[in-house]
């Protein structure tokens, strides 16, 4: 006749599993908190007072001038480091870059949309890279069909 283990026995490797599993993971949810505080407070650093603008032209502009307020909300410096537009008919321009934004001050970003030979909505893409991140701005012109 064979003795069987009590039941205790066979359960306590796992109950110490669970236990060790239990601090890690609560350990680690300290670490993921602050990381993920510290992300979102360095993409809250750099707002914009729209991320889309539009823009309605009267007849024979060829030209669409759009701008976006750029402001530092953090306790640091900002570095603006570049403006990329989704093409060649537009093109983004800060005073300088890289242009380093201080604390509680903004800078305007003007956009310029080429409308020469175009019609209908037209809508392109400025992304912002920044020592915080990277943020796409939109612009939109909505030019109405020529009548003769």
């Amino acid at each position: 006749m064979t003795t069987r283990a009590p039941a205790r026995a066979t359960f306590e490797p796992v109950r110490r599993t669970t236990l060790c599993l239990a601090l890690v993971i609560i350990s680690l949810r300290g670490v993921f908190a602050e990381s993920i505080t510290e992300f979102t407070n360095a993409v809250e650093a750099l707002r914009f007072d729209a991320e889309t603008k539009d823009y309605t032209p009267a007849s024979g502009e060829t030209v669409a001038p759009f701008a976006f307020l750029a402001l530092n909300t953090s306790k640091a410096p900002v570095m603006i480091n570049s403006l990329r537009t989704s093409c060649g008919c537009s093109a983004a321009q800060l005073p300088s870059t890289p242009y380093t934004l201080q604390p509680g001050s903004n800078v305007a970003i003007n956009v310029s949309l080429n409308l020469a030979g175009k019609q209908g909505q037209i809508t392109k893409s400025v992304t912002v890279d920044s020592s915080v991140g990277s943020k796409t701005l939109i612009v939109r012109a909505n030019i109405p069909a020529q009548t003769n």
